[in-house]
């Protein structure tokens, strides 16, 4: 008796078991890194670029990795080797067979001329969503690159329908986010072709519509449409979710760009979470004032350990009584070699007052040296090593990115300005406290 119940309890339950197990997503593959740490990253919050981290490995000496995780819907997400990236979609219950090629790195080419990895997918369980998204991309610009003037000259809406045309012919599509996907990368060719600021593909994709919140192409044209958009009070009756992230973009772009509105803007996004009765927005509105508060003036900025060039053992805390200028490089190119410029004369001016650090890319360690050496440069180099976490502590994700920390190791700006912008006048601001 006992055991037919333990069998009616577990035939009630199975649908949640199938329920959560379908939720797992493993991406099997090969890199040529071998021993180097891979991580699978979903990004659940597109409007801040926000990323969980689903699962982590190392790979073997053959460079064989296995991520396994979970996923609560189709994401876009990356695979990170080491400091190096590629793209994925990934499905729940979906199993990826792949293989990561990372190009060598030429020390004599600059950060923009340097080869992005590439990601081949040898097999895939997802019912052929990543290959669909993937091939549909392809056929968008190709016709992008191949009848440009016609599109963004001539303006002419045939190409938008033989670009939707040519999609039908090669490719069956049946699930929601391909087409969700197609829809929006389309739209965004077409704006050019409607020349009219975006307003047609406003009032067919986003007035009245579901916002997507997890729809990678609905995202990245949203910002290009909203950034400036002056929101009337009728279109925010019609659409309160989409006026609310609206806001909440706009809101994000001033805290960065006007300092002065930070106390305002953190005050109107936490009345914006209050408010919202959807989900999705209070999440938003809570990873933005997360984000602000990690990196707000006065937070604990994160230490770290790192070898010097000259060998010795650097910690950003044995610089308390001092303000820090930390600066984030990677390869080389013109703009770096002129934000080193103008911080070499910055270092001048303002002799024990601000402490300047480097911290360099293990691939790239040997050619700054080079450079200061060259230079003369008497601040201290660091080698980030294999400390790549660090990067994500301090969430830089382009180079050279820059921080300002206050005495007792507290953030000061986080970005700070570069050097040949308004980096001066916030120093002195700062020290003038």
């Amino acid at each position: 008796m006992k055991a037919l119940r333990n069998l009616i309890v577990f035939l009630l339950l199975l649908p949640t078991i199938l329920a959560v197990a379908s939720n797992d997503v493993t991406v099997a593959g090969r890199v040529n890194r071998p021993q180097t740490l891979v991580r699978l990253m979903v990004y659940d919050d597109l409007l801040n670029m926000h990323e969980t981290e689903v699962a982590r490995a190392y790979s073997d000496g053959q460079g064989f990795f296995l991520l396994e995780g979970k996923v609560d819907c189709i994401m876009p997400a990356r695979i990170l080797v080491g400091l190096e990236s590629v793209d994925l979609f990934v499905t729940p219950g979906a199993s990826y067979d792949i293989v990561i090629t990372v190009p060598d790195v030429d020390p004599s080419a600059s950060y923009f001329e340097r080869r992005s990895p590439s990601i081949r997918v040898k097999t895939a369980t997802d019912h052929g969503i990543y290959r669909q998204i993937i091939v549909s991309e392809q056929i968008i610009n190709s016709y992008v690159l191949e009848y440009f003037d016609a599109l963004y000259r001539k303006r002419q809406y045939r190409y938008i329908d033989s670009i939707k045309e040519t999609i039908r012919e090669e490719l069956d599509i049946r699930d929601d986010y391909v087409k969700q996907q197609n829809d929006y990368k389309i739209a965004s060719v077409r704006m050019a072709v409607d020349a009219d600021g975006g307003k047609k593909v406003i009032a067919e994709l986003y007035d009245g519509k579901p916002v997507l919140f997890r729809c990678m192409a609905y995202m990245d044209l949203f910002k290009d449409l909203f950034k400036n958009y002056e929101l009337s009070d009728e279109f925010s009756r019609r659409n309160p979710e989409l006026s609310d992230l609206v806001t909440i973009y706009q809101l994000r772009g001033l805290y960065y760009e006007d300092y002065q509105s930070r106390g305002w803007v953190k005050k109107q996004l936490q009345s914006i979470g209050q408010k919202s009765k959807s989900a999705e927005i209070k999440k938003l509105v809570a990873n933005t004032l997360n984000r602000f508060d990690r990196f707000a003036q006065g937070a604990d900025a994160p230490d770290f350990e790192l070898q010097s060039s000259d060998g010795s053992t650097v910690k950003l805390s044995e610089y308390k009584n001092t303000m820090v200028l930390l600066q984030f490089v990677d390869g080389s190119s013109p703009t770096v070699e002129h934000q080193f410029e103008v911080l070499s004369d910055l270092h001048q001016q303002w002799q024990d007052s601000v402490q300047l650090i480097t911290v360099s890319t293990k691939d790239q360690i040997a050619s700054h040296r080079k450079r200061f050496e060259e230079h003369r440069y008497d601040w201290p180099l660091l080698n980030l090593g294999n400390d790549i976490l660090l990067l994500e502590r301090y969430e830089v994700r382009t180079f050279p990115e820059y921080f300002l920390i206050l005495p007792d190791t507290k953030i000061g700006l986080a970005p700070a300005p570069n050097p040949d912008r308004t980096l001066r006048e916030n120093v002195t601001k700062l020290l003038k406290k």
